[in-house]
Parts: structure tokens; C-alpha cells; sequence
């Protein structure tokens, strides 16, 4: 047994960062802090959009490529999928399904007005029943969001209890493991990405959010 570098810091600056930013947002959507609450999402897209493209180019262990399984290499390499290290499984897939999840989130927030004085982006350039739409998904979206969310948190208790030096690994990026430590890139690549997603979203949206303010 050896400790490796499971995840890179790109990976667990995405993770938590989602957590808090997800509090935020509940919490700015609750309370009408309406400019705010677009303030964090476009934030949130950043860092979710760059994690995507992360997971083309990024680390081994943060690469869809690593991870995912279809559902028939799933059932035939189960113990594998089970053993191996990084997202392996299901884990793999609820992983994917919160981006996934996350991204309609974004997009259908684009869509949305709160009918007082504030539209998103794109809600001029749909149907009202498209909006209205949009809105109904925003926030029964959420909740799925939330549900899955809890079962995440489940999940990564279960691994605290067994000790597997998972839900550590999370924090501090290490593992025990047999197996050889897994390629890591500079985390100084997702940070630039994050910048210019955020940089096109406040070329794009900051001056009406400034006005809005």
C-alpha cells in the first residue's frame, strides 16, 4: 500500500465550491436577493463548465473517460467498478447526473422572470409557455437536485464509517491504495477556464446585472 494522489485540487475546489454555492443560492432564491442569486449562478456555471471540459483534458481520475461505464460493462466488471479507484460505478453516474442536472438548472434559470423586475437572459427570446415551462423545471429540478444531493451525502457517510479513506480523500486529495498514482495536471488550467467562462458570462450579462443592482 502506497498514498497517491486521487483527486487534484482542480476537483475538490469544484466540489466544494458547488456545496456552498448550492446553499447560496437556495438561500438568495428564498430571500428575493434576486441579482445575487444570478450572481452565484453565473459563478456556479463557471466552475461547472470548466469541470466539464476538465473532464475531457483534466487529471486521470477526474476524466469521464476513467470513469464512466455503460450499464453492460457495469454489471460485467462489477467488482471491478467497485475496487477501482476515483468515481467507479454508480458513483460514476450520479456524479454525471448532478452536472447534468446542475447545467438544465442554469439553463432554464436563463428563461425565468420573477414577474417584478427581474427576466432572465433569455426569457424575451422564448414563448411564455416555454418560460412558464422553464420556471416549473427550475424549481422542481431543484428539489430532484436536492434529493440526489442527500443521497450523496448518504452515500459519503457510509464510506466515512467504513474507513476507506474515500470521504478523506475529498479533502485532502490522498488515498492508501495498491494501485499506481494516476496522472495530475496543474490545477492553474481549470482556474484559467473557470476565469474566462466568468469572463464571458460578465461580458455577456454584468453590465444589466450592474444596472439591476
Amino acid at each position: 500500500m502506497k498514498v497517491i494522489q486521487l483527486w487534484d485540487k482542480a476537483i475538490r475546489i469544484y466540489h466544494w465550491s458547488q456545496l456552498l454555492l448550492l446553499v447560496a443560492l437556495w438561500f438568495s432564491a428564498e430571500q428575493g436577493y434576486l441579482v445575487v442569486h444570478q450572481v452565484l449562478a453565473y459563478t456556479l456555471a463557471a466552475l461547472l463548465l470548466s469541470r466539464l471540459v476538465w473532464g475531457f483534458v483534466g487529471s486521470e481520475t477526474a476524466r469521464f473517460a476513467h470513469f464512466l461505464q455503460s450499464p453492460a460493462q457495469l454489471l460485467r466488471k462489477w467488482n471491478k467498478a467497485k475496487h477501482g479507484i476515483g468515481h467507479r460505478g454508480l458513483s460514476a453516474y450520479m456524479s454525471l447526473s448532478l452536472m447534468l442536472l446542475l447545467v438544465l438548472q442554469f439553463i432554464s434559470g436563463l428563461m425565468t422572470t420573477d414577474d417584478v423586475m427581474t427576466e432572465g437572459p433569455l426569457y424575451s427570446a422564448v414563448s411564455s409557455d416555454w418560460s412558464s415551462f422553464a420556471s416549473w423545471f427550475h424549481h422542481n429540478n431543484f428539489n430532484l437536485l436536492l434529493v440526489l444531493i442527500a443521497v450523496h451525502v448518504v452515500a459519503a457517510l457510509f464510506h466515512g464509517l467504513k474507513k476507506d479513506g474515500v470521504l478523506g480523500a475529498m479533502l485532502h486529495g490522498k488515498l492508501e491504495s495498491e494501485a499506481e498514482q494516476p496522472a495530475v495536471k496543474s490545477t492553474f488550467w481549470y482556474l484559467l477556464l473557470v476565469l474566462v467562462f466568468a469572463g464571458i458570462f460578465a461580458l455577456w450579462q454584468g453590465m444589466a446585472l450592474y444596472q439591476q443592482w
